[in-house]
């Protein structure tokens, strides 16, 4: 079984809620644990958010480097090297080469995998259910390997069937998919479905 820290950087519990189902569809394919119930208060993991994104945070730009903030997250001692994580944070988030971003995934030397998601542009709460799944699809490896067939290197690797782990960059084509998925029993392709059952991550 798979464990996932939550650790809910925001202020309002409907987006802790909203990842509800996020989880419970990954959890269809691969047992999971989560740390902390999605919408409920989490004063030690807030603050540690909040320490984490002060030393991120370009003011000039008035983002977030996602980057430097995982890395602040895992080097500050806060017990999460090793493990998964699953992050939250109010600001608007950017990385090298990326004006924007909603997510991103970085790994630590132990195989522990930690997910930034921000819901800046993300009040949609449909929206961020769809990409927190997309998010821990990632984790889970799907569409992990570009050897696999109908997959695409489009800022990390990605995959091309009609699938939840489909790139979209900005939110209203992100919404389009995520209601055309809606009808589906699985927001999954076969391949991807395939990948997160054969995961072998800890």
């Amino acid at each position: 079984m798979v464990r996932i820290e939550l650790l809910d950087g925001t202020t309002d519990p409907k987006f802790g809620t909203a990842l509800r189902m996020s989880f419970a569809e990954i959890a269809k394919y691969h047992p999971m644990e989560v740390s902390v119930a999605p919408g409920s208060t989490d004063y030690v993991g807030y603050n540690q958010v909040k320490n984490a994104e002060k030393g991120a945070f370009n003011s000039r730009r008035n983002q977030l480097h996602a980057t430097r903030f995982l890395c602040n997250m895992i080097e500050n001692d806060n017990g999460l090297y090793g493990i998964n994580t699953m992050i939250l944070t109010e600001q608007d988030i950017y990385d090298d080469g990326l004006n924007w971003a909603f997510g991103g995934v970085k790994s630590d030397a132990a195989g522990g995998k930690h997910l930034i998601l921000s819901v800046a542009r993300l009040n949609n709460l449909e929206a961020l259910t769809h990409t927190g799944i997309h998010e821990l699809g990632h984790i889970y490896g799907a569409a992990g390997d570009l050897r696999r067939s109908n997959t695409e290197s489009n800022l990390g690797p990605h995959c091309t069937n009609f699938c939840v782990m489909e790139q979209k960059l900005d939110v209203q084509l992100m919404l389009e998919q995520s209601r055309r998925l809606s009808s589906k029993k699985d927001k999954f392709c076969y391949q991807c479905i395939n990948d997160i059952m054969n995961y072998r991550g800890i």
